[in-house]
C-alpha cells in the first residue's frame, strides 16, 4: 500500500514550481506525478533545510521588530529574551499559521456545494485547467483516489492519471477545489458555471 503524502501549503506551492521548471526542462508537459516522485525523492530534504533557515532569519526578524515596538511602549529597552517570549507567546502561532495558509501560498479556495446529483466527465475539468494554464485539485467525499492530503483533505489533481472519467455528484455535497496559476480564478468560476 502506498504510504500517504501529507503536504504543507509551502511544499506544494514547491512542488508546482518544480513541475513548471522539469517541463520547461523536458520541452514537455511533465505530470503533477512525476514532479511530485521527483520533488520528494531528490529535493524534499534540502527544500525542507533551506525552508527552516528562511522561516528562522524571518520568525527572528518578527522578534526584533516587535521588541522595538514594545521598548518604545514601556520606555526602555525590554531585551531580546523578554522580547522573544513575549512574541512566541503571543503571535508566533498566529505567523506560523497565516504564513502556512492555502491563500498566503498563492492557492485560491472555492467551496461548492451541489444541487442535483449529477456526473461531470474529468475531462471537461482538466481542459479548463489547460485552457487557464492553471493546476486545480479537488476533494470530496467518498474519493477512491487522492495525490496527497493538505490541510486534512485528500486532494486530487484534476488533470491526474488517478482521476476516474467521471466525477460523481451527488445532491447537496460539498466540494472543494484549491487553485494555483494566474488565471486559477477565471478557472474556478468555469467550474462553478458548470457544477452549479
Amino acid at each position: 500500500m502506498k504510504e500517504e503524502i501529507n503536504l504543507i501549503p509551502s511544499e506544494l506551492k514547491a512542488i508546482e514550481k518544480h513541475k513548471w521548471y522539469l517541463s520547461e526542462q523536458q520541452g514537455k508537459e511533465v505530470s503533477f506525478e512525476e514532479a511530485l516522485t521527483d520533488f520528494l525523492d531528490n529535493y524534499e530534504a534540502d527544500w525542507m533545510r533551506e525552508k527552516q533557515c528562511i522561516d528562522c532569519k524571518e520568525q527572528t526578524d518578527q522578534i526584533l521588530k516587535y521588541k522595538w515596538i514594545r521598548s518604545e511602549q514601556e520606555g526602555h529597552d525590554i531585551g531580546k529574551n523578554a522580547a522573544s517570549e513575549e512574541w512566541i507567546m503571543k503571535y508566533a502561532h498566529i505567523w506560523r499559521e497565516e504564513r502556512e495558509s492555502l491563500e498566503a501560498n498563492g492557492f485560491i479556495k472555492m467551496h461548492i456545494k451541489t444541487g442535483k446529483k449529477k456526473q461531470i466527465k474529468t475531462a471537461v475539468l482538466s481542459d479548463i485547467a489547460y485552457n487557464f494554464d492553471c493546476e486545480i485539485y479537488i476533494n470530496k467525499d467518498g474519493m477512491k483516489f487522492h495525490n496527497f492530503v493538505i490541510s486534512g483533505r485528500k486532494c486530487l489533481n484534476i488533470k491526474s492519471i488517478l482521476c476516474p472519467v467521471l466525477l460523481d455528484f451527488s445532491e447537496d455535497e460539498e466540494v472543494r477545489f484549491l487553485a494555483t496559476g494566474l488565471r486559477a480564478e477565471e478557472a474556478l468560476a468555469s467550474i462553478r458555471k458548470i457544477i452549479e
